[in-house]
């Protein structure tokens, strides 16, 4: 019996994922009214630099589909594992070190002669964009393996975020964001779709593999197109539309070719493509007002992840209960030690600087520059995770990838052009 509860626990979660994002799209329907206008093509680009405050350019990474380990009394960690924790160590220092370097830079006085980041910040976001992404999906994966309790590792890993930028607020390295009851209200939505997108994503790579995930994933430009139709009137040209037919072909391919092929899976990646996609929509029209002060991207994205842990406390102990999730935790602190302990944190740092280093990224980057790198990270982090978790791959699902991904890159670009 305890069997069978624990098989629901996914699909209860999912249930009540995709039912948050009905909700979402139910609010902006009967509460938004006439805020949702058709746009100009020139009022559409005033817009753009703001909706790169919401947007995370497919902030969910995910890590291949892989088997738990029979843990091994007695045993520490291995040679290999202490590698790979130094090497995470030092990329975890690189980090903090950059970031607390870009947001010195922010709030000091502009220098007269270029610094460091100045002449080479973009590469540098860019690499650390990446290495923040592939580290997440390897050790959120891991994690998931020692402590298969998806809604609990979603929840770790929102709330780590909170030991990065408090103590910068308490130092006064960036502004602490000041926001009113009225505002927060304002932000509530936006942080529900911040909410679904995370542990939609984290529930899809508990449940399948990284090709299959990262397939459903590109498809997020079909469900942002058509709740941009429903709900902002927004009607593109129809050779963006055209661009969206390889992202659709290629995700029935690779869906009809995965061998680890589960609805779990697949609705749970679409309920992380609502999220992000009603989170999008959300900020064009309603987000654009006065939010706080001091709300800058970064602030905004530690707000919402503020509101998102608060919102995700009692639906993760409603659906995995507290009980069996303290049970689950000791049992895999008892078989990994401190490697699943490392496996924890890393997990939780990662996820947010991944999602931080990607805003500064975005800020610097014009919309084609950032389609290509968004796509080379999806193609990384896919190879990677393969290699990592020796996920298998057939050739009609490497076909099926190869189109979808490229469809997203082709849609990117489209939009970018013929939108204007």
């Amino acid at each position: 019996m305890a069997v069978s509860r624990q098989n629901t626990r996914p699909v209860r979660g999912l249930a009540i994922l995709l039912l948050g994002g009905v909700a979402l799209c139910w609010q902006f329907s009967f509460s938004l009214g006439d805020a949702f206008a058709v746009l100009s093509p020139r009022q559409r680009s005033r817009q753009a630099a703001a909706e790169s405050i919401f947007i995370a350019s497919s902030p969910q990474a995910f890590a291949g589909r892989g088997s738990p380990v029979p843990p091994q009394s007695g045993a520490g960690p291995t040679s290999s594992a202490r590698t790979t924790d130094a090497v995470s160590l030092a990329l975890v220092a690189a980090g903090c070190a950059v970031a607390m370097r870009a947001a010195e830079s922010a709030a000091s006085e502009p220098a007269k002669e270029k610094s460091f980041m100045d002449k080479f910040g973009v590469p540098v976001y860019i690499g650390l964009w990446y290495i923040f992404n592939i580290g997440y999906n390897i050790y959120n994966k891991k994690a998931l393996i020692s402590y298969p309790y998806p809604w609990a590792c979603a929840l770790w890993q929102m709330a780590f975020g909170w030991l990065i930028f408090v103590p910068l607020w308490l130092l006064k390295i960036r502004k602490t964001p000041k926001v009113s009851v009225a505002q927060a209200v304002k932000l509530a939505p936006a942080a529900l779709g911040h909410l679904a997108t995370h542990v939609g994503a984290v529930v899809a790579f508990f449940a399948g593999a990284v090709s299959f995930g990262h397939i459903v994933k590109a498809s997020e430009p079909v469900v942002s197109s058509m709740l941009n139709f429903l709900f902002l009137g927004e009607v593109m040209p129809w050779q963006v539309y055209a661009s969206l037919l390889p992202i659709i072909g290629g995700v029935g391919l690779a869906s009809a070719s995965e061998l680890s092929f589960n609805w779990l899976c697949f609705g749970a990646a679409m309920g992380s493509n609502l999220g992000s996609a009603s989170r999008a929509v959300y900020s064009k029209k309603v987000m654009k007002g006065d939010i706080g002060e001091n709300m800058d991207s970064a602030n905004v994205y530690a707000v919402l992840t503020i509101m998102a842990t608060f919102m995700l406390i009692p639906i993760s102990l409603f659906i995995e209960g507290p009980s069996a999730m303290v049970k689950g935790f000791n049992a895999a602190r008892a078989a990994g030690g401190m490697t699943f302990m490392w496996q924890m944190i890393l997990s939780g740092f990662y996820y947010y600087m991944y999602n931080e280093v990607a805003f500064l990224a975005l800020g610097k980057l014009d919309p084609v520059s950032h389609a290509v790198c968004n796509t080379m990270k999806r193609v990384v982090i896919i190879i990677t995770a393969i290699f990592v978790f020796r996920s298998p791959v057939t050739p009609l699902g490497i076909a099926g990838s190869s189109i979808a991904i490229g469809g997203t890159l082709i849609y990117s670009l489209a939009k970018n052009k013929f939108s204007k």
